[in-house]
């Protein structure tokens, strides 16, 4: 009997042995096999009432940014990448179904800090099917928003590896078709924006004859460069040089948007204070809309037309001097400069608001 007794007790010694071994090779075979939940990295589907993207880290707990959608009032906000990713500009083709998102690669330059990545990529989000497909080569660094009007290519500027200086390129929106637009020595050409007609690319250049960012225009295959607005009355910020940044064009493409900054001594966050104005296309009818609607102190940037071009998205960095505390929301004024309504207040970053259209 107690033989019996010893012979149970080794079994089920070796029982709770070998039971513990297949458990533990379970876990080691999930945990290192599996992500550990497969839905943190999706891509959410543009709710009809989406108007306006932009980006913002209230989901994230850090200052990484992921990309929302809401409507011209604000609300129903919904967030559109659940990713590992730290997103920058935005911008969508007219179908609504593909976003071309600006991500962070890594920062090599010191100090390292979110805001002033010498490594970004482009990236094709497929609102459709969910997926998403890198553009350029992480080695480069490259930064753009804009689709031409079918929607067949992109334009972005991109600094290639071993180079210290911007160029305008046009791609498909496969990846396939890289070309290069501009080829300028000693100059940066950065920001492009495609025109509604698709003929033209607006853009901004910078040089050792010219040192500050002037706005430009080109023929969309790179020909007939023409400066159209040389801001001679800007200054230089800590982070920027002095000079135009972000041109945008209204949909009847009567009107090309655009900010500069008009002043600084330490403002809003150490930005400085940044105008919006607007321009025709053949350099005439200059109007700040900042100063005619009557909100000058704030550093004002990225505009955005609506597509009926009656209102103007841009983002605001406002109120403490301090980097750390300065509030940064989304803001929507009419073609005027008038009727100025913030469209985020939610104690965190929204960022780089840009219209549906």
């Amino acid at each position: 009997m107690r033989k019996i007794e010893r012979v149970v007790k080794n079994l089920s010694k070796y029982m709770l042995i070998y039971t513990l071994l297949i458990l533990y090779l379970l876990i080691v075979i999930f945990s290192s096999g599996c992500p550990k939940n497969p839905e943190e990295h999706y891509i959410s589907a543009l709710p009809s009432s989406a108007q306006i993207l932009f980006v913002s880290n209230m989901d994230t707990g850090s200052r990484t940014k992921e990309i929302y959608a809401m409507d011209d009032n604000g609300e129903d906000v919904t967030r559109i990448t659940h990713s590992p990713y730290h997103h920058c500009i935005v911008g969508i083709d007219r179908t609504k179904r593909y976003i071309l998102a600006t991500r962070v690669v890594e920062d090599t330059d010191s100090p390292e800090g979110l805001g002033d990545e010498d490594r970004k990529s482009l990236w094709l989000l497929d609102l459709e099917t969910g997926n998403e497909k890198r553009l350029t080569d992480t080695s480069n660094n490259a930064e753009g928003d804009s689709f031409s009007p079918d929607g067949e290519w992109i334009v972005f500027h991109m600094v290639l590896a071993g180079e210290n200086q911007a160029d305008i390129y046009k791609m498909k929106i496969d990846g396939s078709g890289l070309t290069r637009l501009t080829h300028t020595n000693d100059a940066t050409e950065s920001d492009p924006s495609w025109s509604p007609d698709g003929e033209n690319i607006a853009f901004v250049s910078y040089s050792a004859q010219v040192p500050r960012f002037v706005l430009k225009i080109m023929d969309s295959d790179g020909n007939n460069m023409r400066t159209i607005y040389d801001p001679a009355d800007t200054v230089a910020t800590p982070y920027f040089k002095p000079g135009v940044y972000d041109p945008s064009w209204s949909p009847d493409g009567q009107w090309i948007v655009f900010e500069k900054p008009v002043h600084y001594s330490g403002e809003n966050g150490d930005a400085g204070i940044w105008h919006i104005y607007k321009i025709h296309p053949d350099g005439t009818g200059l109007v700040d809309l900042s100063k005619q609607g009557g909100h000058e102190s704030m550093a004002e940037y990225l505009p955005s037309f609506s597509g009926d071009g009656r209102q103007i998205v841009f983002s605001a960095r406002y109120g403490s001097s301090d980097p750390a505390n300065v509030q940064i929301d989304i803001f929507v004024m009419d073609d005027s400069g008038s009727s100025l309504s913030r469209l985020t207040d939610f104690d965190t970053i929204e960022d780089f608001g840009v219209w549906i259209k």
